[in-house]
C-alpha cells in the first residue's frame, strides 16, 4: 500500500536555513543532517582540538566519511573500521591513519598497537554491547565517548560501570533546541556554499 506525501510540513522557522544551491535534491535530504550530526558531535558535544585522536568504528557510513574530513581539517587523527578491503581502503585515502578490520574484536588490539596512549573522543553508532565495550576500551582516561545511535543505546549507568574515568553523552538532532540547531544547519550550509563536500558513501 502506498501512502501518499504530504504537500506541506510545518517546522519552525529558527531551525530552517538557505539551501546551498550547488547541492541536488538528493543531496539536500541527506547531507545537512550527517553534516550537523557531526558537526554536533565533535564541536559541541566532544569540542574536539587539533591534534586529538578521534576513534570511529564503522567509518565508511555517511556520518564517518564526513567526521573523516573533519577531523583532517581540524588536524585531528582518526583511526577507524570498515567490513570490508574496499572501504578500508577508502578510510585511508581519507586521511585514516589507522583502519581495521569491523567483522570481530580483534580491531581492538590493533588499533590498541597503534596508539597505546588510547583515543581521546569515541564517535559510537554500534548497538552490540560487545563492540560497545570494545570501542570504549580504547578510550584514554578522561576521554569522551558520544553515541549517535537509536537503537539499544548504552546508558549512562552501563557506561559509568563500565569506564567511570571517562565522560559520556549522547547526541541526536530532533533532541537540539530549534535555534542551535538552526545555528548548525546555517554553519552546513555556508560550508557547502563555499564547495566544501563530504565524500561519496561507498
Amino acid at each position: 500500500m502506498k501512502v501518499p506525501l504530504p504537500r506541506a510540513f510545518d517546522t519552525e522557522l529558527n531551525a530552517a536555513c538557505l539551501l546551498a544551491q550547488l547541492l541536488s535534491s538528493q543531496e539536500a535530504s541527506s547531507c545537512p543532517t550527517i553534516l550537523a550530526t557531526v558537526d554536533a558531535v565533535l564541536g559541541c558535544a566532544a569540542g574536539m582540538q587539533r591534534g586529538e585522536v578521534l576513534m570511529l568504528p564503522a567509518g565508511a557510513g555517511g556520518v564517518g566519511l564526513a567526521a573523516m574530513q573533519v577531523v583532517r581539517s581540524l588536524g585531528g587523527t582518526a583511526i577507524t573500521t570498515a567490513g570490508s578491503p574496499s572501504k578500508r581502503a577508502l578510510l585511508r585515502g581519507l586521511g585514516g591513519q589507522h583502519v581495521s578490520g569491523s567483522r570481530d574484536l580483534a580491531y581492538v588490539q590493533d588499533l590498541a598497537a597503534a596508539h597505546p596512549g588510547g583515543a581521546h573522543i569515541v564517535l559510537n553508532t554500534l548497538t552490540s554491547p560487545g563492540m560497545v565495550s570494545s570501542a570504549a576500551a580504547l578510550l584514554r582516561a578522561g576521554g569522551r565517548f558520544v553515541e549517535i545511535g537509536k537503537r539499544d543505546v548504552s546508558s549512562t549507568l552501563r557506561m559509568a560501570q563500565e569506564r567511570p574515568d571517562v565522560n559520556y553523552g549522547f547526541v541526536a538532532l530532533d533532541f537540539i533546541p530549534p535555534a542551535v540547531l538552526g545555528a548548525l544547519l546555517g554553519q552546513v550550509s555556508s560550508r557547502l556554499a563555499a564547495g566544501n563536500r563530504m565524500a561519496s558513501d561507498p
